[in-house]
């Protein structure tokens, strides 16, 4: 099938062509299953780069809610989160800060509102992918632990603040209830081919999933239930149970909209920043060893480990894709995956740890 064009009018028989050929293809080490805290940890620090190389670890800096950013500004002129990524300060500091109208101390990493009933930028990290999957205010109050009261506040101060958020979310899923998919920035898609006869079903089916509640409910309260009583409680539930796996599948589709444009956004960047490093890597002799997440992890020879290096590095992560807000790249140094240190921390002459960072790890690199 190699040189085949996919097209809407074609996906599905390739699909099913691919579905029913049984050759195998030997799999690869997927990285991205290693845990990365706990034991998990050990076992990274397992893996070295070859004799006379060390890794250069690159990591995209919030890409998802740049991404977000970018779509609320470009489709809807909305610069609120935008704005925040341009000056360069702390995402969740700043939005937390900008929701509750409250001072930067009582919005920094663990602090509590003046109140002490609240930590508002845990709140604002959790709450914003609560907003884009439509929870209930109630639902996050237990979540986070607060009140209704303060839970209703911070939906009611987000939608404010971030007007159209809550719009992006909802055009996102109903151009999926429309189409049937939806697509990247970027142009890919990602279909939901049983979408709307799912939806048809439940939709029909709900008058019906409620009554069938009212009744579990009656057969429930029965002080005396006979064995024919329980037989029917087993057959209501058995079908409950059915209706409410078909209502939840269609939310779950319509949680996946959203998340294929964001997510599958900062992927395709990704895939475009790993083309850009795997020239890159071809052209200087080095090595394209992972890509991990939102990371590429490259081998890159001692005598090639400069701060010019680095800032191609940097480049390739960040300039390769152009948004309407900057990208940022965390960039690490690792004599072994996990043992990492930051780029100032490095004596690039030697190709070593700086003296006063030697031993970061309790014994010298």
């Amino acid at each position: 099938m190699s040189g085949l064009i996919i097209t809407d009018a074609n996906y599905h028989a390739i699909v099913r062509k691919l579905i029913s050929d049984n050759r195998k293809v030997k799999r690869g080490l997927n990285a991205q299953n290693l845990p990365s805290k706990g034991e998990g940890s050990r076992v990274r620090n397992q893996f070295v780069p070859r004799e006379g190389y060390t890794f250069v670890g690159a990591d995209l800096g919030q890409i998802e809610p740049r991404i977000m950013a970018h779509i609320m500004y470009t489709r809807y002129g909305d610069n609120s989160m935008r704005q925040i990524f341009v000056d360069g300060v702390d995402l969740y500091t700043t939005m937390a800060m900008m929701t509750f109208d409250l001072a930067e101390e009582y919005c920094v990493d663990k602090a509590y509102d003046p109140t002490g009933k609240f930590k508002p930028r845990a709140m604002m990290k959790t709450g914003q992918l609560a907003v884009s999957y439509d929870q209930s205010p109630a639902s996050f109050a237990k979540k986070m632990g607060v009140t209704d009261d303060v839970a209703a506040m911070f939906f009611e101060n987000f939608d404010r603040t971030f007007p159209s958020f809550k719009t992006m979310v909802a055009d996102i899923r109903e151009f999926m209830r429309t189409h049937g998919y939806v697509e990247t920035l970027y142009g890919r898609k990602r279909r939901f081919p049983d979408y709307k006869r799912v939806a048809a079903a439940q939709a029909k089916n709900e008058q019906r999933r409620i009554r069938l509640f009212t009744e579990r409910k009656a057969l429930r309260n029965k002080a005396n239930p006979t064995a024919a009583d329980l037989a029917k409680l087993d057959r209501i539930q058995d079908e409950i149970d059915v209706l409410s796996e078909e209502r939840g599948l269609v939310g779950y589709w319509e949680r996946a909209a959203f998340n294929a444009v964001i997510q599958g956004t900062g992927a395709d960047i990704l895939k475009m920043n790993g083309i850009r490093n795997a020239q890159l890597c071809r052209e200087r002799g080095w090595e394209f060893n992972a890509s991990i997440h939102d990371e590429i992890k490259n081998s890159v020879p001692n005598e090639d480990l400069t701060r010019e290096s680095i800032a191609l590095i940097d480049d390739v992560m960040t300039k390769t894709v152009s948004l309407s807000v900057p990208l940022v790249t965390d960039i690490v140094i690792e004599p072994r995956w996990m043992m990492e240190y930051g780029i100032d921390e490095w004596d690039y002459e030697n190709c070593r740890p700086l003296p006063e960072f030697a031993n970061k790890y309790g014994e010298a690199a």
